[in-house]
């Protein structure tokens, strides 16, 4: 027998939310830009790679250089007189005669014969370089690929053959572009060529157009000569709705969201590590030559081929508001030395790039240079921005105040009709959040961004994190928030915090889920909201979620009283053990572990170097509901910290105490985290050398944790044992009429939901109650659903009766009920 619940909404609770609530976060984090959204295939084609984006990296980063027996070429890169000076490297290949003089015309003849050469003579006879795009090139049959290359001829005009090769090194297309000689002013020529793969060479097999996975584009240079070479680029022409150089399957996976908003670029991004690496809108604009490359704070490369004109050609497409993210004149807080300010002396001309951005967007084409710029680039029409986004994650100083003040005073004097968002730091709690917030309040500033990053057991438990939030004040705009895994169970986590958010949607203007992408291999954050490789989109329980909110928007709320069984208690386990984990160096002396029934257990010390987890020799099978343990903790280097985790720590129920960036008690629940209580701040630099006197407190198998140092509590965390698992909420799309009742059941068992007096206070009529559209997201598997796969299962509909007012929710579900008229 299924248990039971019994709903009650307070309709005089009616609160109007909302309807820009759900949106989406790009941010170029684990190859989603260059290498992802960007439909480009030739990686490091302006040869701008260099060691700041990784220490092995460099001009020729991606490409192969082909130099067949018999032949002679050097490789080499110049910087005299370059297409852009924005991005000044170049190729150089320096050809060699190969078995006597060469024309173009025999040239011609090869590119003609090329695709009848056997596997067996698939090496070029002639040098070539070849680019391995972003691991590797996928080539479809029927598709049409766009190749444009700068050249300069040194002498005389030469040939160039351009191939696409498929896998194993068979040519799949090729052509012959020429560079003319340069003149004496040595002027670049742009060739442009197109090369279409015949559908004959289609498998026919599932996913037949696909012919190659690992394919590459290569240039052979037939001719002795000289010739230099910049911006070498492929893309496929096929697009969604006509929206150039975007992946078009990424791009459809959004619009699947039907986000109400898109925020860009970051994120860490915004700012970026130092001034140098800041991000500045107006240089991510016009001709791609002219936009300068940048290294990515997430470890790899910026070509901003996807700049701002094409994030908002992006949202356009989507039917998404723009919402682009500045910095607040402040490099990135994540460094060892903190965030770096932009000089007073030169804030009045970064006032005036932020106020060009508004220009850029809402101005008169024939009036403003800034919009005047954007009809040269194809939009005459205004873009028609209403959000701005100023900071992310900022140490909530007075020397970011100061900055703050200055931009949002500029931007509300100029642009009263533009909306600023502001941020207070990056956990949910802190010394950030509590400064953001209070300066959010003193300068008036309408929304602020939070963000929050949790386990699932932290989202049950935190339903009601913006039942009480000042409705007088700053709105909220949840920026970046996630449970950490892409399991079922994290799903429902968010489902259930999602509807909760609705409900408070008059304070909770806006909220999306980050990061947006990840491609399989190159993940530097997880969760991530859609995962993908080069052939393929996946969607993980998260993505599933999204979309039944954002598809189902509102604009009003009541709240609801649940009567009956909604709740999970675990039955915690009593195994002690020890191990450390964390990227910090420490060292650990008079390390001790005693229970509360008098065992005493002397530690080894520990030399911790940041390569955990190193574990602790604990007697095998030592139990204990409560215990202490102790050391003396000598920290070294490393900003995030070291963690002692104690109690199963093999298993996915146990505790942990980071110590380093401030001290934080955690627990981890389902086998991801989060914190009970503590002193965590934002940058604190920790000197090296300090020691600390370090005693842990744990009680009720890891229920209660007090943290002390030097002898001083400084954390004192109790677990509400009781966790929320059931949830019922309520909205309703006046415009379109429609009632939308969610129901989440993050627990084994069905549950009958009595929900009668919740439709008899809506005055639903009875024929509105026998045909309902139940839209069901569920699966046996709680923990079902792995990183960067499609999850397992995904939300089916199906009509339902509600006549006798009850609803049965599957075990492990998350349903939307939508009931028109």
């Amino acid at each position: 027998m299924a248990d039971k619940l019994v709903a009650t909404l307070d309709k005089a609770g009616v609160r109007k939310i909302s309807t820009d609530l759900w949106g989406v976060f790009f941010e170029d984090i684990s190859y989603s830009g260059d290498g992802g959204l960007n439909s480009e295939l030739v990686q490091n084609g302006a040869f701008e790679y260099n060691r700041a984006d990784k220490p092995e990296w460099s001009n020729y980063t991606a490409w192969r250089k082909i130099v067949p027996a018999g032949s002679f070429a050097a490789f080499g890169v110049g910087e005299t007189a370059p297409v852009a000076e924005e991005n000044p490297h170049y190729a150089i290949a320096e050809i060699g005669k190969v078995g006597g003089e060469q024309t173009a015309d025999s040239a011609v003849s090869r590119a003609d014969s090329a695709l009848s050469q056997t596997d067996s003579a698939c090496t070029p006879a002639a040098p070539a370089l070849e680019n391995l795009g972003f691991d590797g090139m996928v080539f479809r049959a029927g598709e049409t690929y766009d190749f444009s290359i700068w050249t300069r001829a040194h002498g005389k005009a030469l040939p160039v053959q351009v191939a696409l090769i498929g896998d194993g090194g068979k040519p799949l297309a090729a052509t012959i572009v020429t560079a003319p000689a340069s003149n004496a002013c040595g002027e670049w020529t742009q060739l442009r060529a197109e090369l279409t793969i015949s559908s004959a060479q289609a498998d026919p097999q599932p996913n037949a157009e696909i012919i190659a996975t690992q394919g590459a584009l290569r240039l052979t240079f037939p001719e002795p000569g000289t010739i230099d070479l910049d911006f070498v680029s492929l893309e496929p022409r096929t697009t969604y709705k006509d929206l150039k150089h975007f992946r078009p399957d990424l791009v459809e996976a959004l619009a699947d969201l039907h986000p109400r908003f898109m925020r860009f670029p970051g994120g860490c991004i915004t700012h970026g590590l130092g001034l140098n690496n800041m991000y500045h809108w107006d240089r991510t604009i016009g001709p791609v030559e002219h936009r300068p490359h940048n290294f990515n704070v997430w470890g790899y490369h910026q070509s901003f081929r996807i700049g701002f004109y094409e994030y908002f050609r992006l949202c356009e497409t989507i039917g998404a508001k723009p919402l682009p993210v500045l910095p607040a004149g402040m490099s990135c807080q994540n460094t060892s030395q903190g965030p770096v300010p932009v000089a007073q002396e030169d804030m009045p001309a970064y006032i005036d790039e932020v106020l060009g951005l508004i220009d850029f967007c809402n101005a008169d084409s024939a009036t403003n240079k800034w919009a005047a710029k954007r009809a040269a680039m194809g939009h005459i029409e205004p873009f028609n921005l209403e959000y701005l986004g100023i900071g992310n994650e900022d140490l909530i100083d007075d020397v970011f105040k100061n900055r703050f003040q200055q931009i949002f005073d500029a931007v509300k004097a100029a642009h009263p009709e533009i909306t600023v968002v502001g941020t207070v730091g990056p956990a949910p709690s802190g010394q950030d959040y509590e400064q953001g917030w209070a300066y959010a309040r003193e300068a008036g500033i309408p929304i602020v961004d939070e963000h929050s990053y949790q386990s699932s057991s932290w989202w049950f438990h935190n339903l009601d994190h913006y039942d009480h939030t000042d409705r007088k004040g700053p709105k909220v705009y949840l920026g970046e928030y996630g449970s950490w895994d892409t399991q079922l169970i994290n799903g429902l986590s968010e489902a259930a915090f999602m509807g909760r958010m609705e409900l408070n949607g008059d304070v909770v203007h806006m909220a999306s889920y980050a990061p947006l992408f990840a491609k399989n291999g190159h993940t530097s954050w997880n969760p991530d909201l859609i995962y993908f490789d080069n052939e393929n989109v996946y969607r993980p329980y998260s993505y599933w979620v999204q979309q039944m909110y954002a598809t189902t928007t509102a604009d009003t709320a009541w709240p609801v009283s649940l009567d009956g069984p909604t709740t999970l208690r675990r039955d915690l386990p009593n195994t002690v053990s020890l191990k450390i984990d964390g990227g910090a160096h420490a060292d650990f002396a008079d390390f001790s572990l005693e229970t509360a029934d008098g065992t005493h257990i002397d530690l080894p010390d520990v030399s911790y170097q940041g390569n955990g987890p190193v574990s602790l020799p604990v007697p095998e099978g030592l139990a204990a509901d409560s215990y202490t343990i102790r050391a003396k903790v000598t920290y070294y280097e490393g900003m995030w910290g070291v963690r002692i985790a104690s109690g199963d720590v093999n298993g996915k129920n146990y505790n942990g105490t980071s110590l380093g960036r401030g001290f934080s008690v955690q627990v981890v629940r389902e086998g991801t985290g989060y914190a009970l209580a503590g002193t965590e701040t934002s940058m604190d630099a920790v000197r090296p050398g300090t020691t600390w006197d370090v005693r842990i407190e744990i009680g009720n198998r890891g229920e209660q944790m007090r943290l002390y140092i030097d002898g001083a509590l400084v954390a004192d965390g109790h677990e509400t044992p009781d966790e929320p698992r059931r949830t019922v909420t309520v909205s309703r799309d006046s415009t379109a009429g429609v009632t939308y009742l969610r129901v989440v059941n993050a627990l084994p068992e069905s549950v009958d939901v009595d929900l009668a007096q919740v439709l008899a206070a809506l005055n639903v009529p009875d024929s509105a109650k026998a045909v309902v559209e139940a839209t069901v997201l569920t699966g046996n598997d709680p923990y079902a659903g792995i990183r960067g796969e499609e999850s397992p299962t995904c939300p089916t509909s199906h009509e339902v009766n509600l006549a006798d007012g009850t609803y049965t929710a599957p075990a492990w579900s998350f349903t939307t009920l939508a009931i028109r008229g």
